[in-house]
């Protein structure tokens, strides 16, 4: 089976999708990784920290039926993956508050500038963050592409100290990863020598 590397999510056909809240459970740190590929990087954080919950959410639908059968083949039933899209369907999909921890790592930078628009750091994901992210709740961007990284940079630091607050100090990067797990892309640029941009914030009070 062909698996498509880059997906347009502003085709109409991936509006409207069948999404539902979903149900989470309680008492339970939750993890979300947005535009999460293969899954690898919640399988590596379920491993480290099993008692967790790991969502997610992916805009392949056949990306998302085989990592979670790798999930539940690696006995990481706490990890599952969920066919949306990040551009419209967070909302529904996580209720207010809900989520402890946000990971957006190596989106694709959609080069072209009449692509830009496609990019999944915008201003309305921001918005979206602020929505499902608890108070003290973290996000954390991992790209090795500069440009992007500076777009975040500036997106989140726009409402800072209001929404988020950097958590070295602001307008700086994070000197090295705060977790051990790895991401398929990250893995390769290690192994290349090629440098990660890294972003960490915290979600002040309401």
């Amino acid at each position: 089976m062909r698996i498509r590397q880059h997906v347009n999510p502003l085709k109409s056909n991936f509006f409207g999708l069948a999404v539902e809240q979903l149900v989470l459970p309680a008492g339970v740190a939750v993890e979300v990784e947005l535009g999460s590929a293969e899954a690898w990087f919640l399988l590596d954080r379920a491993r480290a920290q099993p008692d967790g919950a790991y969502i997610g959410v992916e805009i392949r639908r056949e990306v998302v039926a085989k990592a979670n059968l790798d999930a539940v083949g690696a006995g990481l039933p706490q990890v599952r993956s969920v066919f949306a899209n990040i551009s419209v369907d967070l909302p529904r999909l996580f209720a207010p508050g809900s989520v402890r921890r946000c990971f957006v790592n190596f989106p694709d930078p959609w080069w072209k500038v009449k692509q830009h628009k496609r990019r999944v750091i915008n201003a309305s994901l921001v918005h979206d963050l602020d929505h499902l992210l608890a108070d003290g709740g973290e996000v954390f961007v991992n790209t090795d592409i500069f440009e992007l990284a500076l777009e975040a940079m500036a997106l989140l630091e726009s409402e800072s100290p209001h929404r988020f607050a950097n958590l070295v100090e602001p307008w700086t990067f994070l000197r090295e990863s705060r977790f051990a797990a790895r991401s398929r892309r990250e893995l390769q640029c290690l192994d290349e020598g090629t440098r990660v941009w890294r972003l960490g914030y915290v979600k002040g009070r309401s």
